[in-house]
């Protein structure tokens, strides 16, 4: 697997998300968000797309995850 370079201003933004996405979906575990987060578009979304996603709020990131899971049939904890 290639290492991606990131800035550190993007890199607490991801943290930022996968913290978000464990809280609402995966009952608090990172590693999981993380893992789901990595596997889907919704990776390339946050990081390639950086300059307009940090400005949304969480509860429109959190319902676009939403979206997303129940689209492609990811289990999740709500």
């Amino acid at each position: 697997m290639a290492v991606e370079k990131m800035s550190l201003e993007i890199m607490e933004y991801v943290v930022w998300v996968i913290e978000i996405a464990a809280r609402e979906f995966f009952n608090g575990d990172k590693t999981a968000a993380y893992d789901m987060l990595r596997q889907s578009s919704l990776w390339e979304l946050y990081t390639e797309h950086y300059d307009v996603t940090h400005s949304l709020g969480a509860e429109y990131i959190l319902e676009e995850m939403r979206d997303y899971f129940v689209q492609n049939g990811v289990e999740i904890s709500c």
